[in-house]
């Protein structure tokens, strides 16, 4: 199956109307914060007695979300499932819940094709649990989680229907596979993954592409709000086609559903499409290297992509880039007298260092000790332990591989240091009447956190110029690195007078406060619009980079963060010199650079609200 452009579609349109979830259900962690049918955030705490209102386990933002969705919690074996089942023997319920949910929205339909499909859902129940293709771990959790659901519909007593002549929990065992196969992490504002939904074939049969030309958003809202309701009725801009001939949807069970619950998705264009191309979405982080994206497919979807990122020979220079290594001076060769050295081997053994790192301080909330060993960790010299026996035959000790400042471990250190950074700093920062060491510990802190912040997004945008599919990571990076650099222009005292500072010379921003149909408009224009706003951070960048570096030797290192032409010439990354400056001359130039921080700032947030808004449409955060 697939789906088809009906027509001509350009960049940053919505293709679909906002479609509304066959099941969902909040991960366990969130059961108490947020309501259990629009997944909207409660707005007092659920203590007793419940605010607003509550069924056992689960809570509602509003009486219309508790009428449109306490039965179903009760009546599908859900509130059985979460009184009765130990979270501690397999994780996470929401599997579960979403499954339990799905089978009572199915009513008394039937599967066909032995569980190989369900109202047109493809379950991969003949992968998942065959012992020649099944991971283990994974077919057992599955074969457990069905008898939880067998058990909990039997307290219900649901069981009796027309699936009761069927063995044993082979039907729960397809509709978990269901839910695994076809389920999307539903994501609030702030990039928080929620829960699960599972939407009909309107957005199911959408395949996968390393590459697409379409991305989707989520709609929190009760099902009486009258927004919602018209995206509702907008007009759809896909169809589905199988082996090339276009059919008609008649597997879509949304209409009989007969409930308005659950966050709605809705599909937008990320790249401009023509008529009768194959509309496609990602099913995996697409800002991994390629051997990352395949294994992690097919163990998840049980196929081998083959989209034009994945089948091209070379692989793309984005790929290359994600996984390259960048070679320190006097670099020996991967094989020099006799001795072999096996990249792949260095890189299992930095993700595990990295893994590590963050699962400790995620554990423990040392973010000290997490920015020490990540940052020895971006500039440890590759395998160079691993060569103390053949140094005879190597010759001098500083020959070495150093991680790319691109490559895909790098962009996941830099993420994390740009949060632990921020952490310290928020930990550290006084009252404002306050000036101590604190004070100036924390200032110190909340610049790396910034430099790290504008570092990533300038990274991630490098990227996005050869990968356009990237564009939602790059938005999110933007916006990031704005709130930071923002946030850093408000910790300075005093600005100095705007009159030498450079104007800004981009088109949006010198726009009040951008109106979406404005936003859309420059979308035509987009690399105009995108060149405006490099050139303007590019300048304003220069300007405060040495005081946002000072005093992180790693990030020193790093010569521009925007502009990457610099990694073409440099033979050793870290070997710049950096003159020492004194605590009074770093806050004399905070003073005399804070405007240009605050109009980086500005640039950054304003850039990324106009890549957000070709994601995601013009309200998204």
């Amino acid at each position: 199956m697939e789906m088809r452009a009906v027509d001509d579609v350009d960049i940053g349109r919505n293709l679909t109307p906002a479609l509304l979830p066959l099941a969902h259900a909040l991960h366990d962690s969130f059961l108490a914060s947020h309501c259990s049918s629009c997944f909207s955030p409660l707005t007092a705490p659920p203590s007793p007695p419940p605010a607003p209102v509550s069924v056992s386990c689960v809570f509602y933002c509003s009486q219309v979300c508790y009428a449109s969705d306490s039965t179903l919690h009760v009546s599908s074996g859900e509130l059985q499932l979460l009184l009765c089942h130990s979270p501690s023997e397999d994780g996470d319920t929401s599997d579960l819940r979403a499954a339990l949910r799905l089978l009572a929205a199915l009513g008394d339909s039937s599967c066909g094709d032995g569980c190989q499909r369900i109202k047109g859902l493809l379950t991969n129940r003949h992968k998942l649990l065959a012992p020649e293709t099944a991971n283990v771990k994974l077919a057992s959790k599955i074969q457990r989680g069905a008898e939880a659901m067998a058990a909990a519909r039997q307290s219900q007593k649901t069981s009796s229907n027309v699936y009761g002549d069927m063995k044993g929990t082979m039907l729960e065992e397809a509709v978990i596979c269901a839910v695994l196969t076809n389920a999307v992490e539903v994501q609030d504002s702030g990039g928080r993954i929620l829960g699960i939904a599972i939407y009909d074939t309107d957005f199911s049969w959408i395949n996968h592409s390393c590459s697409p030309n379409t991305c989707y958003r989520f709609q929190f809202c009760a099902s009486s709000n009258a927004a919602v309701q018209s995206l509702s009725k907008s007009m759809t801009w896909i169809s589905p086609f199988h082996c090339g001939v276009e059919m008609n949807n008649s597997a879509s069970v949304q209409s009989g559903l007969g409930r308005e619950y659950g966050p709605r998705i809705m599909l937008r264009s990320i790249k401009s499409i023509e008529k009768g191309a194959e509309v496609t979405v990602a099913y995996t982080d697409i800002l991994q290297p390629k051997a990352l994206r395949l294994s992690e497919l097919h163990m998840k979807y049980q196929f081998t992509c083959n989209c034009t990122r994945c089948s091209v020979d070379p692989p793309t220079y984005v790929d290359q880039i994600l996984q390259n290594f960048h070679e320190a001076t006097n670099v020996f060769p991967m094989e020099t007298g006799g001795v072999s050295l096996n990249k792949d081997d260095a890189i299992e053994k930095l993700t595990d260092w990295m893994d590590d790192i963050v699962a400790s301080y995620f554990s423990d909330g040392d973010a000290e000790s997490c920015c020490l060993e990540l940052e020895k960790l971006l500039t440890v010299r590759i395998l160079e332990e691993d060569l103390k026996s053949d140094i005879g035959k190597i010759g001098q000790r500083n020959h070495c591989l150093l991680l790319h400042p691109l490559h895909y471990l790098s962009i996941e250190a830099h993420t994390i240091l740009a949060s632990a950074y921020k952490v310290r700093g928020n930990l550290l920062c006084p009252p404002p009447a306050e000036t101590d060491s604190h004070t100036w510990e924390a200032s110190g802190l909340n610049r790396t956190s910034a430099a790290y912040s504008l570092l990533l997004a300038g990274s991630v945008h490098y990227l996005f110029c050869f990968e356009p599919s990237l564009i939602g990571s790059a938005a999110n990076f933007w916006a990031n690195a704005g709130e930071s650099l923002l946030n850093l222009a408000s910790r300075i005292p005093a600005y100095p007078s705007t009159e030498n500072n450079k104007a800004s010379t981009c088109s949006l921003a010198n726009q009040p406060a951008s109106h979406p149909s404005s936003m859309h408009a420059s979308y035509a224009d987009f690399q105009s619009t995108t060149d405006d706003f490099l050139k303007c951070m590019s300048h304003f960048a220069r300007e405060i980079w040495d005081l946002l570096t000072h005093g992180c030797p790693y990030l020193q290192g790093i010569r521009d963060p925007i502009n990457f032409n610099w990694l073409e010439t440099t033979s050793d990354l870290y070997s710049r010199s950096v003159r020492d400056v004194s605590h009074h001359e770093l806050l004399r130039s905070s003073a005399e650079k804070g405007m240009a921080i605050f109009q980086l700032g500005v640039h950054c947030a304003l850039y990324g609200k106009f890549l957000s808004s070709i994601c995601y449409g013009g309200g998204s955060h």
